[in-house]
């Protein structure tokens, strides 16, 4: 398995879409300080889960979403997505490839997805347990991380080897088994205290549950009465409506006779005064048609008059309307000849125009042409300006490259200068081994004396050890005795308050005070406090004044009263502080009595109350005697119980055990820390004992080690040698191209004056055309002005002309119209003439038609008074009838009164059996048969014997059953959680085991590879892991020791940068060998490390590479040789990182030193065609800035710019 791809979406200073492709191997991160290469481990590392903002360099989560720039807005949200080969199927899951994504909205909202499936974090880490891949694993190592590893403290470092050891899967379990386990004591707590009082409420329920089935019993057998001498009353209702139907059946038929005779001489009425209204109409139809024959004779005479005078009329219209038309043709004929004038006017105007606009037209072409010109010129130079551009950008390149080579000469000479130091360095480490090994016998005297008192403080270490284990023990033997009492006082007041909430005034006077009423106070048994022995007395004498409210005034008392009248949460006693009178002077009490006030405690602002309540009353015996009453006896009253005044006390007691376990708690804490103190002390004397112990036998084999060192150093001398040769003939080629690059910037020099000599002429000409076009445009602007004028002379004899035949045409339409008129004239005078004979005709016929109408309609009167006699008879005979009609009427309608009472008495009857019983009479009658008569005096019996049972709670019975069934649910529940709790110890107890096992191994083999590299990584020294309690593998610390060569055993923190990073290094490279991680990212670990560590620390990588894959961010020039890929980072855009890449094919086969490189198959191509698949930005200044920040290029490289020709270097191309 490796790392695939990494795809970053606006995290921190990545804002476009960056993915980075990784093969196995080692793979480089290289740019200047600031550009954003951490931000590609922390993406990683967000990615996989890591959840401190701290560790992410961040100030709060939604810190790591880019927050603009200068040019670019903030963005809503970021994504990370890392792709992983899974083909050896290392990850839990069945694809050959996995992507884990990570989102985060500014709004804080977090989406996880898995193969683009959405998940959770859980999955993530649960996918990634003993991997060493994890947020916090030893496969990433970020800036500090190297340090980190020594700085932690021996319980941090555990979890490294945890995740070595593959048991962090096994103690996220057995942590989430201790955390059930937890929850199933808390839960088993809870339950059985649910059972106690589910136990007290099922006693109770139980005799409520009897005497509502008794109530059911009663309650049914009345209803069966109820319902059966209800169904014998209705029977009864029905017969009696049969009798009342057949006594109306013969009032019915006669009734319907009558009312058929009375429809018949209402019908034959009917047709008369039909006819009659017929008759009446025809009279006044013929009145009205001779009226209206009259009225048209007047309007025809009217009409002969009016066309009388039309002809005359016509005939004076005839004679104006020619004299009219004479006069226009008469100024018609004159009309012709001033048109033709104007014509001939308006073509000698438009010739005019015409010459004019040919002119304008030339002086046109000739400033076209200049125009033509000076577009020529000006295109030529603005090409001179872009050619004069190039050369600039040519020159300015020459002197860059000459720049640059220049620079690297300096670089090149300073490195043959270090490898000279390097050198006689070396010569020196030589002589510097060869005195190390007569300082190893003078180092065993001195362990010898070591374990002599190590010895000593370990037995010391041992005696406190014992002591704090003993305190500890009885600390929690009285955290037991705590905790056990406090759960029976919670008990008890859980019991109490279930007591006192029975009592409506107990439960109405809490409510009250819980409301938060101005003016209320409390309660009076909250203020009292009763001592030992006389709590029964104190509550005897308060009786119902024990639950009373104690108020300022009245208003608060009504207040009080109002809220539980709204809330109907019970009812409440209230003691008014202001009403109660001042104290008097009290009585003699008798001999051996003991007075209640003295028997009591309360708060100083309730003394009134108090004395007012308690100051006449004494204990006398076993009696409490008042001012006019006594109290006394054996038995407690029913519903109450001096437990009530206990509850206070409880609760202060209650109040104490918390505050007693809590202090047991934290002496528990202080013990544990004081022998976890002891303990690591034995642990340290012992440890120390076998580390000198192991000294002895380890100086040999560091002799032997000492001269193998020698040798080892001796060949570093040659090597050193050789490397100083191999910069003296980089240095001879960096010179020679430094002096081809002063050439090539001589040359583009000359060939700028050139460009800017034909830049001056071409202006010149520029300033010819532009005079030339101004003298054209003065013309034409002349010209123009003549062509207007022309425009206007023409325009105005056209509309001379247009004037002149208008008037034409007006005078033509004119004599047309008259000539129309007379016409028009002549028909209106003959049509009069018609009209004045059709009326007279019409007159002689309206006047014969007159006469006729009026014979009519005396004939249809006579008729009229015929029908009115006939219609007069039958309004008698149709009276008589209507008379007996109403006798017959009258008498149904008493026999239905009758019939409606019957029927509305069935009804109620019917509707109580609904309203009571949801009981049709059918479902009645068929529920509840009547078989005789039924006893009224039973019902009655029945009736007081309900009334007399009081209050029934009628769902007692259920909720007996309910909670009888839950009671045996939870004691149920309770076995199951016992059986649960011991199978979760079981399985702590497996995993514990596996853990110890699996620990142990690992921690051994790493400790061998740990030895063993820090031996080669140094050259010679010694270090060890020491556990801090080796009886304990399950919590136990690992701590490190170290002992460079040539140095005493000293403590880590006072070991250089360099000698920590290599500590650090062995370590992290010891997990690797005994279980190596698919990939490893390292962020500037080889910071601390000078050019000899530099060395080892690359070839442990290339050792590794075979099996891990590598992605390491560094500035050191030979860790980058290392890589087989490099991805730059750069800002060339403030605040907004890019990356471009860089691939090297080494020379394997051929005889080159093994740091150098040579480029791809294909040549380098041009920097104006390398593009970043970041943005768009070139590479040239990318791998430039690259170099910078790795303080000089990689030993046998070239920039982009340079010509691909000369010596090896890499394929920038991208």
């Amino acid at each position: 398995m490796y790392l695939k791809s990494i795809e970053i979406v606006g995290y921190k200073s990545f804002a476009d879409k960056t993915r980075l492709e990784f093969e196995p191997g080692i793979t480089g991160i290289v740019g200047p300080n600031g550009c954003g290469k951490s931000n590609v481990m922390d993406a990683i590392r967000w990615c996989l889960g890591e959840m401190s903002w701290k560790s992410l360099r961040a100030g709060a989560m939604t810190d790591v979403i880019f927050a603009g720039s200068k040019k670019r807005q903030p963005l809503g949200m970021t994504e990370v997505s890392l792709v992983f080969d899974n083909a050896r199927s290392l990850l839990p899951i069945s694809y050959s490839e996995v992507t884990v994504t990570r989102r985060i909205y500014r709004s804080g909202e977090s989406e996880y997805h898995l193969n683009k499936t959405q998940c959770r974090l859980k999955d993530i880490r649960e996918l990634f347990l003993d991997t060493g891949i994890g947020s916090d694993g030893y496969a990433i190592i970020d800036q500090g991380g190297v340090e980190f590893v020594l700085r932690a403290s021996p319980e941090e470092r555990r979890g490294l080897f945890e995740e070595a050891a593959g048991v962090a899967k096994f103690k996220a379990k057995r942590e989430e088994a201790l955390r059930k386990l937890e929850r199933v004591d808390m839960d088993l707590g809870r339950l059985k205290d649910s059972v106690a009082l589910i136990a007290e409420q099922v006693r109770h329920l139980d005799a409520e549950a009897r005497k509502a089935r008794l109530y059911r019993k009663y309650k049914g057998e009345l209803t069966a009465l109820e319902v059966g001498h209800i169904l014998l009353q209705v029977d009864e209702l029905e017969g009696k409506l049969k009798q009342i139907a057949e006594k109306s059946h013969p009032h019915q038929e006669r009734l319907g006779r009558q009312k058929a005779e009375l429809t018949a001489q209402s019908a034959h009425k009917a047709a008369i005064d039909l006819e009659k209204a017929h008759q009446a109409s025809v009279v006044i139809e013929k009145n009205k048609r001779a009226s209206q024959a009259v009225e048209q004779i007047g309007r025809l005479e009217e009409r002969m008059e009016s066309a009388d005078n039309t002809v005359v009329e016509a005939g004076k219209r005839r004679e104006a309307c020619e004299a009219q038309r004479s006069a226009a043709a008469g100024r018609l004929d004159a009309v012709g000849p001033e048109i033709e004038t104007a014509a001939a006017d308006l073509a000698a105007a438009e010739a005019d125009r015409d010459r004019v606009k040919l002119d304008v037209d030339k002086t046109r072409s000739v400033l076209d042409a200049a125009a033509g010109r000076l577009a020529a010129c000006e295109a030529k130079l603005a090409g001179m300006e872009r050619e004069k551009t190039k050369l600039l950008q040519a020159s300015l390149d020459a002197r860059r490259r000459l720049g640059d080579l220049e620079s690297a000469v300096t670089h090149l000479i300073g490195e043959l200068r270090g490898a000279l130091k390097t050198l006689a360095r070396d010569e020196a480490g030589v002589s510097a081994l060869n005195s190390r090994a007569q300082a190893k016998s003078a180092e065993l005297a001195e362990h010898r004396r070591i374990v002599e008192a190590a010895r000593s403080r370990a037995d010391a270490a041992a005696q406190a050890l014992g002591d704090c284990r003993a305190a500890v023990s009885r600390a929690l033997e009285s955290m037991s005795s705590a905790h056990r009492e406090a759960v029976e006082t919670r008990l008890k007041v859980s019991a109490l308050e279930t007591e006192g909430q029975k009592d409506p005034y107990w439960s109405g006077a809490q409510a009250v005070v819980a409301a938060g009423i101005d003016g209320i106070l409390g309660t009076v048994q909250s203020v009292i406090e009763a001592r030992e022995g006389m709590r029964a007395f104190v509550e005897d004498a308060l009786g119902e004044r024990l639950h009373a409210v104690l108020c300022e005034d009245s208003a608060a008392a009504q207040a009080g009263i109002d809220y539980l009248a709204q809330t109907r949460r019970g009812r409440a006693r209230f003691l008014v502080l202001s009403s109660i009178p001042s104290a008097v002077q009290g009585r003699a009490f008798p001999a051996h009595a003991r007075p209640l006030l003295e028997a009591v405690a309360f708060e100083p602002w309730a003394e009134g109350a108090v004395r007012f309540l308690l100051e006449e009353t004494y204990v006398l015996g076993k009696a409490v005697y008042g001012d006019h009453w006594i109290c006394g006896g054996a038995a407690a009253l029913p519903g109450r119980s001096s437990v009530l005044l206990d509850l206070n006390v409880l609760r202060a007691k209650e109040a104490a055990l918390k505050a007693r376990e809590d202090e047991l708690t934290g002496l528990k804490a202080r013990l544990e820390e004081e022998c976890g103190q002891a303990e690591r002390r034995h642990q340290e004397s012992a440890r120390k004992i076998d580390e000198a112990l192991g000294k002895e036998k380890d100086l040999t084999a560091a002799l032997t080690q000492t001269e193998l060192s020698i040798s080892i150093q001796a060949g570093n001398v040659a090597t050193s040698v050789t490397d100083a040769t191999e910069k003296l003939r980089d240095l001879a080629l960096k010179k020679e191209e430094t002096l081809q690059a002063r050439s090539a910037k001589v040359e583009a020099e000359a060939r700028e004056e050139a460009a800017r000599e034909k830049e001056r002429a071409l202006q010149e000409a520029v300033v010819d055309c532009r005079d030339e076009m101004s003298k054209a445009e003065a013309f034409q602007s002349t010209a123009e002005g003549q062509v207007q004028n022309s425009e206007t002379m023409v325009r105005l004899k056209r509309q001379g002309l247009e004037q002149q035949v208008a008037e034409k045409e007006r005078l033509q339409l004119a004599v047309s119209a008259r000539d129309a008129e007379l016409v028009d004239l002549e028909s209106r005078r003959e049509e009069a003439l018609r009209s004045k004979a059709e009326a007279v005709l019409g007159c002689g016929r309206l006047r014969a038609d007159s006469a006729a109408f009026e014979g009519d309609a005396k004939a249809a009167m006579t008729r009229l008074h015929e029908l009115q006699e006939s219609a007069t008879e039958k309004e008698v005979v149709t009276r008589q009838l209507a008379a007996e009609i109403a006798v017959e009427e009258r008498s149904l309608q008493a026999l239905e009164l009758e019939a409606g009472s019957a029927r509305t008495r069935r009804d109620m009857h019917q509707s109580r059996l609904w309203d009571e019983w949801q009981l049709t009479e059918a479902q009645a009658s068929e529920s509840y048969p009547v078989t005789g008569p039924v006893d009224p005096e039973r019902i009655e019996s029945l009736r007081k014997r309900i009334q007399g049972m009081g209050n029934i709670n009628l769902a007692a019975p259920e909720d007996y059953e309910a909670l009888s069934g839950k009671q045996a649910s939870l004691e149920a529940q309770i076995q199951d959680m016992e059986k649960a709790k011991e199978d979760l110890r079981a399985a702590i107890q497996k995993i514990n085991s596996t853990t110890r096992e699996n620990f142990r191994q690992t921690f051994m083999e790493v400790r061998e590879q740990f030895r063993r590299l820090y031996g080669v990584l140094f050259e010679g020294g010694e270090a060890d892991l020491v556990l801090q309690d080796p009886d304990n593998l399950l919590e136990t610390g690992i701590d490190i020791v170290a002992q460079p060569p040539g140095k005493k055993l000293q403590h880590l923190s006072l070991l250089s940068g360099g000698e920590k990073s290599l500590t650090a290094i062995a370590l992290l490279f010891a997990f690797f060998m005994v279980r190596p991680s698919p990939f490893c990212l390292l962020d500037e670990a080889d910071a601390a490390l000078d050019d000899a560590n530099i060395e080892r620390f690359v070839s442990l990588l290339r050792e590794f590479q075979s099996r891990t894959q590598f992605c390491i961010i560094s500035h050191n020039k030979r860790t980058m040789e290392a890589a087989e890929a490099i991805y730059g980072v750069t800002m060339e855009e403030a605040g907004v990182s890019q990356v471009v890449s860089i691939e090297f094919k080494r020379r394997r086969e051929t005889g080159l030193p093994g740091g150098a490189v040579e480029v791809g198959d294909r040549a380098p191509r041009p920097p104006s065609e390398r593009v970043s698949a970041a943005g768009g930005a070139t590479a040239a200044p990318v791998v430039q800035g690259v170099a910078e920040g790795a303080a000089g290029s990689p030993a046998g490289t070239q920039t982009p710019s340079g010509s691909g020709s000369s010596g090896p270097g890499p394929d920038h191309s991208i």
